[in-house]
């Protein structure tokens, strides 16, 4: 009797020893856990932190450069262990094909100038610049099959013979049949400026503008307009091509930990707004 007793005894002190490791390897590994989460969110934190830091440094770049109208050639220190490194490159102003930076949404005005603006004050500068007689305009088919793809083109001109301010409309459209919509439908081809767009080529003399005549008319812009979808339009304008259209400023915020963030503006030139087209601009003389 003893010896049973005995045995449950130890057998009891085994039980009691196994649960406590038990519980002891459950608690370890819970505190172990907690460990590893807190450590976690800490490095989680910290690099939010970092990642915040490099942002706003990137932010006070473009800030500078769209004062400046430079780029900084180089680091510049922020805070301490902070910096932003800033570049500005022009926007068009060049010959051969202009592609806008970014995809146009439906029933919003592009500006495309043709006409230069000063450097120091972003004023616009009336001397003529593109003096060819036409220029192709591209657009990409977002939609298929392709159902639309009409854009209204309105170009703003100076007239040579007395110096008053002009427009032109035209609109354009491959599926102008398909849509009933009487835009114009002739001579728009596919695989445009290389880029697989539609193509247009518009003709300044067919719209009554004489930008080679003598005297010669003032092209100022182009503004284009797509009516039914999101669309990226381009310019094939040949040589000299287009005048500067702004700038694309690119500042990268970096910190002493190796984190870095990148910002891209596109600062385009200001223009007035669609109303404008029709208030300011007639098709006769101001006063008639």
């Amino acid at each position: 009797m003893r010896n049973i007793m005995q045995k449950n005894s130890v057998f009891q002190k085994g039980q009691i020893l196994l649960i406590t490791l038990l519980v002891l390897t459950v608690a370890t590994t819970i505190a172990l856990s907690l460990i590893g989460r807190a450590t976690i969110d800490l490095s989680m934190s910290n690099q939010l932190e970092e990642s915040t830091r490099a942002f706003n440094a990137a932010e006070a770049g473009v800030e500078q450069a769209l004062k400046s109208g430079l780029g900084t050639n180089g680091p510049s220190v922020l805070t301490s262990g902070v910096t932003y490194d800033v570049t500005v490159n022009s926007i068009g102003g060049a010959s051969g094909v202009y592609q806008l930076p970014h995809q146009t949404p439906q029933n919003v005005t592009e500006t495309i100038w043709l006409v230069e603006h000063d450097q120091n004050t972003g004023l616009l500068n009336e001397t003529p610049y593109y003096t060819a007689s036409s220029i192709g305009l591209c657009w990409s088919p977002e939609i298929a099959p392709d159902p639309a793809a009409g854009l209204v083109v309105t170009a703003l001109y100076k007239e040579g013979t007395d110096a008053t301010y002009q427009v032109a409309r035209m609109a354009v459209d491959p599926n102008a049949v398909t849509n009933n919509n009487n835009f114009d439908d002739t001579g728009i081809s596919t695989a445009g400026c290389g880029l697989g767009y539609y193509r247009k080529l518009i003709d300044f003399t067919a719209l009554g503008i004489t930008p080679t005549g003598v005297p010669a008319d003032t092209l100022l812009a182009l503004r284009i307009r797509p009516v039914y979808a999101d669309t990226t339009i381009a310019l094939d304008s040949g040589s000299p091509g287009l005048p500067k259209q702004g700038n694309q400023i690119e500042s990268v915020g970096s910190t002493g930990t190796g984190v870095s963030r990148k910002v891209v503006v596109f600062q385009q030139y200001r223009a007035p707004l669609s109303i404008f087209d029709s208030v300011i601009y007639s098709q006769s003389a101001f006063g008639h």
